[in-house]
C-alpha cells in the first residue's frame, strides 16, 4: 500500500485549508478609546483577511471601536483565556500604514511622550476612527394601553420623545441631553421591555457619488439632429463626461440623455467623485529663467541622492518659490510626489495658485480648514500613489504619500509649525526631518530669517552646509 500524499491537511475548526503551515489567526491592535493604552489581542474570523496597518472595527466592552492592526501573532498570550478573546468585526480600510509611515508615527509618540493612538488620530482624517454610539429604540407593541401612567416622570418623558420620532429611535447621548436623569428612566423602560438598547457600529465617511455619461456606440442612426449633436459633443470630449457637465455644455435636459441611454447610445452610471477643495481655475505658467543664485540652488537640490537637509536662505522676493517649482518638476516626472508645508492656512491660496498654474490638477491642498469630506477624499487621493504635490499646514506632515521624493518647509522659522495643543504636540520641522530620513529624500528648508536651530544644524552637516552657505552668498 502506498504512503498517503503529504500535501493534504485536515479540516479543523478555525484552521486554514491552505497547505504548507497554518495561518496566523490572532492580531494585536491599538483601540481608539480615551485613557486606554497598550495592545489588545483579537481572534480573526476564518473569512476575514487582516494585515498590519489595517484599520479595523472591534468589540470593546459594550462598544464597537475603531482600531489599528499592529501585528499578527501565532498564538495569544499564555495568560489570556481563549474564551475571553473576541473576534474582529470587520476591516474598514486596508493597507494604510506603510513601514516607513508606521515608524514615523512611533517615533513621534516616543519622542514627544504621547500615546501612540493620539498620534494616529492626529494623522488620520476626521471620522475614520470613530466609537460606536448607544441608541435606544421604542418597542411600541410591548407597551400596554395607558402604560405610561405606571412609570416615573423621567421614563414617561423618554417615551414621549421616542413616540414623537417617526422611527422611535434616538441616541442615548441625545436623551441624556434632553431629559435629566435619563439613565434611570432608560433602565426602567428596559426592565419593562418597552424599549431596547443597541449599538450603532462606527461608520467611515461615505463616498460622494455622481452620475457620469459614457458613449458606447460608434455609429449614430435614427436620431434627431439635437440628439446627434449631443453625442458628437460627448465624442469630442473623449466619450465620457459627468452628467451635470454634459447638461451644461449642451444646454439640454436629463430626460433627453435618458432617451439616448434607452436607445443604447450611452450608459449613465453612478461614480465616485472626490470631494477635493474647489478652487477657481488659473492660467497656465511656464518655468521662468533663473538667476545665477537660483540656478546654483536648483542644481544643489537636484544633485542630491537620498536624504539631505538643505537650507534655502533668501530674502523675501528672491525667488525661493520658483526654485521649489523647478525642483519638484523632475520629481513628478519620476512618478513620485512632493510635500510642501506652509505655516498658516492664509498663505496656502497664493502658493497653491502658483503651483496649480505650473502643475494643474496634480496639486492638492490638505489642512484643518477643509470639510471632513474634503479631508477624507484628499487623504484617499494621496493613497493612490499617483504623482502629486500636496500643500498644507503642519498637520500635512503626516500626509500618506506612498512615493515621496521631496519635502519643502517654507518659512521654516515660523512658530506656527509648532503644535502646542491638542495632543499630539510636535514641531512639524522636526517631524519633517524624521520623515525625510525614513523616506530617504531631501528636505528643503526655506526662509529669509532662518531659525537658530536650523542654522546650527545645517552648519554641522559639513559639506552640505557649506554648499548652502555658498548659495546664500550668491543671493
Amino acid at each position: 500500500m502506498s504512503n498517503p500524499p503529504t500535501n493534504l491537511v485536515l479540516a479543523e475548526p478555525g484552521a486554514s485549508y491552505q497547505s504548507g503551515g497554518s495561518q496566523n489567526r490572532w492580531v494585536e491592535v491599538l483601540v481608539d478609546c480615551p485613557g486606554i493604552q497598550g495592545l489588545f489581542t483579537y481572534r480573526l474570523p476564518p473569512d476575514l483577511s487582516v494585515h498590519s496597518g489595517d484599520i479595523l472595527t472591534v468589540p470593546f466592552g459594550a462598544q464597537q471601536l475603531g482600531a489599528i492592526a499592529i501585528r499578527l501573532v501565532d498564538s495569544p498570550p499564555p495568560d489570556l483565556p481563549s474564551d475571553k478573546i473576541r473576534e474582529v468585526e470587520d476591516v474598514i480600510c486596508s493597507g494604510f500604514f506603510q513601514t516607513s509611515y508606521w515608524q514615523l508615527l512611533e517615533q513621534v509618540a516616543q519622542y514627544y511622550c504621547t500615546p501612540l493612538i493620539s498620534v494616529i488620530r492626529g494623522a488620520l482624517p476626521p471620522g475614520l476612527l470613530m466609537r460606536s454610539q448607544r441608541r435606544i429604540r421604542l418597542k411600541a407593541s410591548a407597551i400596554p394601553n395607558q402604560g405610561d401612567t405606571f412609570v416615573s416622570t423621567t421614563a414617561r418623558r423618554i417615551l414621549e420623545l421616542l413616540e414623537s420620532q417617526p422611527d422611535g429611535d434616538y441616541s442615548f447621548s441625545y436623551l441624556q441631553r434632553q431629559v435629566k436623569g435619563a439613565s434611570r428612566g432608560v433602565k426602567e423602560l428596559l426592565k419593562r421591555g418597552w424599549v431596547e438598547s443597541y449599538l450603532e457600529p462606527p461608520k467611515p465617511s461615505r463616498p460622494k457619488l455622481q452620475k457620469a455619461v459614457t458613449l458606447v456606440a460608434d455609429r449614430f442612426s435614427e436620431l434627431t439632429d439635437r440628439q446627434r449633436e449631443i453625442l458628437e459633443v460627448l465624442r469630442r470630449r473623449g466619450g465620457d463626461l459627468w452628467l451635470t457637465e454634459l447638461l451644461q455644455i449642451c444646454r439640454t435636459t436629463s430626460s433627453t440623455i435618458k432617451k439616448l441611454e434607452e436607445k443604447g447610445y450611452v450608459v449613465i452610471e453612478l461614480r465616485e467623485i472626490l470631494r477635493t477643495l474647489a478652487e477657481p481655475s488659473v492660467s497656465g505658467d511656464r518655468p521662468k529663467e533663473l538667476t545665477i543664485a537660483q540656478r546654483y540652488a536648483l542644481d544643489t537640490i537636484g544633485g542630491l541622492d537620498g536624504f539631505a537637509q538643505i537650507l534655502l536662505h533668501g530674502v523675501t522676493g528672491s525667488g525661493k518659490t520658483e526654485v521649489y517649482l523647478q525642483a519638484i518638476a523632475p520629481i513628478l516626472e519620476e512618478r513620485k510626489s512632493a510635500l510642501v508645508l506652509v505655516p498658516e492656512i492664509g498663505l496656502t491660496p497664493q502658493l497653491t495658485d502658483r503651483f496649480r498654474a505650473r502643475f494643474g490638477r496634480k496639486v492638492n491642498v490638505y489642512h484643518s480648514a477643509l470639510s471632513d469630506g474634503e479631508r477624507y477624499d484628499t487623504w484617499r487621493q494621496m493613497l493612490t500613489g499617483e504623482p502629486q504635490v500636496v500643500i498644507g499646514t503642519r498637520s500635512a506632515v503626516f500626509a500618506p504619500l506612498p512615493k515621496l521624493g521631496l519635502i519643502v518647509l517654507d518659512e521654516e522659522h515660523d512658530s506656527s509649525f509648532k503644535q502646542d495643543q491638542p495632543a499630539p504636540t510636535y514641531h512639524a520641522r522636526t517631524v519633517a526631518q524624521w520623515r525625510a530620513q525614513l523616506e530617504n529624500c531631501p528636505l528643503v528648508l526655506g526662509s529669509a530669517t532662518p531659525s537658530l536651530e536650523t542654522w546650527v544644524s545645517i552648519r554641522e552637516q559639513g559639506s552640505g552646509g557649506a554648499g548652502v552657505q555658498a548659495c546664500r552668498e550668491r543671493q
